[in-house]
């Protein structure tokens, strides 16, 4: 019932002119895979899980994250991300990483089992912010794990920076799209020469 009420009460102010300032409207962005599918490209050796992916705290909400001076971050009111970013970075990695794999066995959880999956991806973002007309940056940790359980086969820290050539929020938006097809990359690379290892 209170919940109902507040609505409502936001709804009389909104409509009442001069009680409130017209707020800008709200601009949804969502991220795009760029590995493109490559015929004869290696194929995983076993069918992977890509795990949701971990956030840190500044990155778990609807506003781009913008760097300002002295490395101070700024929430974007207006910019948001359509998907929410966790859930767009994974889907992102899942289709990266299938077409650079070759094949169709790369699934987001909880399809694991459904593909027999044999390794689960974890990947934990420490930073993903940068600047319009600036850099945008990279921090990100992730394993390679049995999806049985256990300790991880590998363990790798990736460190990348995309240049941001515009000024506007949608060139931030795609050195995103250019910076998780470089993790892709380097995960993919990984993946192959472990499936190479235990053939």
């Amino acid at each position: 019932m209170r919940l109902s009420t507040r609505w409502l009460l936001a709804a009389g102010l909104a409509a009442s002119p001069g009680c409130l300032k017209r707020s800008e409207p709200v601009v949804f962005h969502t991220l795009r895979p760029l590995s493109p599918a490559r015929e004869g490209a290696p194929v995983a050796a076993a069918a992977l899980e890509v795990m949701p992916v971990r956030l840190s705290e500044a990155l778990q909400r609807s506003q781009l994250v913008i760097t300002r001076s002295e490395g101070t971050l700024e929430i974007s009111e207006a910019h948001r991300w359509g998907n929410g970013l966790g859930p767009d970075v994974q889907r992102v990695l899942v289709e990266n990483l299938g077409a650079l794999l070759g094949g169709d066995a790369v699934v987001a959880h909880p399809f694991g089992e459904r593909v027999k999956a044999a390794w689960r991806l974890e990947v934990d973002v420490q930073r993903l912010d940068g600047r319009p007309g600036g850099v945008l940056t990279l921090r990100a940790t992730w394993m390679l794990a049995p999806a049985s359980g256990g300790a991880a086969l590998l363990r790798r820290r990736s460190r990348l920076e995309e240049p941001v050539p515009d000024s506007g929020p949608e060139a931030l938006v795609g050195a995103h799209d250019r910076i998780l097809d470089r993790l892709s990359r380097e995960i993919a690379a990984e993946v192959v020469a472990l499936g190479s290892v235990q053939k």
